[in-house]
C-alpha cells in the first residue's frame, strides 16, 4: 500500500513538473494530426479540434500514471498516447466515427515519421539488433518487473530463431490499454497499435505481429527481422492481428 501510494506522488510530481515540456510536445504533434485531418477530413475546424484537445489534454495530465519517469523508456510511449486521447476525444465531439478516427491516427503516425531524418530512422534499425541493445532491452524488461508498475507494461525479449526472426518481444501488459480502459476509450487503442507499421518501415527492418493485447489477446507478440519489408497498416483488415483478434 506504500508503494502505491509513493508511486502516486511520485506521478502527480513527475508530470506536473513535465507540463510545460508535454503541452509543447502537444502542438508539435498537433500538427501532423492537422495533416491527417486535412487529408481525410477536409471540412474540420482544425482550430477547434486543437483547442478541445489541448484542453482535454491539460486535464489528462494529472490522470497519467506514473511507470518510472525517464528511467523506463516506455514513458514517452505512455504520455504520446495519452496526447491522442485527447485529440481523439476532440474527433468526437465533431462526430466523426470511430473508423475516421482511427484512419486519422494511423495518418498521425505516418506524417510524424516521415517528418524525421531517414538517416536517423534507419540507424535505429540496424541498432536494434546490436548486443548492446539487445541487452539493454532485456535489463530494462527485468527493471519494469522488479518495480511492479501495476498500470505500466510487462514484457519479455525473445531471442531469435536464426532463420524466420532475428528477435522479438512478448509484451502481456500495457499500459497503454490500461489507461484508455479507465477511460473508457479501449476500442481505439488498435488504431494506436497500427501505429508500429509506419515506425518499423521507417526502421527499415520487418515487424511481424498475429496478435495484439489492444484486440483481446494474451499477448502481443513481435518479431523483427533485419532488412526486411513492414507492411503497410491501413487498411488495418489485411493485417493477420486484426483478423485474427477481431
Amino acid at each position: 500500500m506504500l508503494n502505491e501510494q509513493e508511486n502516486k506522488n511520485d506521478s502527480e510530481a513527475y508530470y506536473m513538473n513535465q507540463k510545460p515540456k508535454l503541452l509543447k510536445e502537444f502542438d508539435k504533434g498537433f500538427k501532423h494530426c492537422k495533416k491527417a485531418i486535412d487529408q481525410h477530413q477536409k471540412d474540420l475546424d482544425t482550430d477547434r479540434i486543437y483547442r478541445e484537445g489541448r484542453n482535454e489534454f491539460i486535464r489528462l495530465i494529472p490522470e497519467i500514471p506514473y511507470i518510472g519517469g525517464k528511467k523506463n523508456s516506455l514513458t514517452w510511449n505512455l504520455t504520446g498516447s495519452v496526447m491522442l486521447l485527447a485529440m481523439i476525444r476532440a474527433l468526437e465531439k465533431e462526430g466523426i466515427s470511430e473508423r475516421e478516427i482511427g484512419k486519422i491516427v494511423y495518418y498521425f503516425f505516418d506524417s510524424y515519421l516521415k517528418s524525421k531524418p531517414k538517416f536517423i530512422l534507419r540507424l535505429m534499425g540496424k541498432l536494434m539488433f546490436t548486443k548492446f541493445m539487445i541487452n539493454k532491452q532485456k535489463k530494462q524488461a527485468e527493471w519494469v518487473k522488479s518495480q511492479n508498475f501495476t498500470e505500466g507494461w510487462a514484457y519479455e525479449f525473445v531471442p531469435g530463431d536464426g532463420n524466420t526472426f532475428d528477435a522479438g518481444m512478448d509484451f502481456t501488459e500495457c499500459g497503454i490499454c490500461k489507461f484508455y480502459e479507465k477511460h473508457d476509450a479501449k476500442k481505439y487503442v488498435p488504431y494506436l497499435c497500427l501505429g508500429d507499421y509506419p515506425m518499423f518501415q521507417a526502421f527499415g527492418v520487418e515487424m511481424t505481429r498475429t496478435q495484439t493485447i489492444g484486440h483481446g489477446a494474451e499477448k502481443c507478440d513481435y518479431r523483427f527481422k533485419k532488412g526486411g519489408k513492414t507492411p503497410d497498416g491501413w487498411p488495418p483488415e489485411k493485417l493477420v492481428e486484426w483478423t485474427t483478434n477481431a
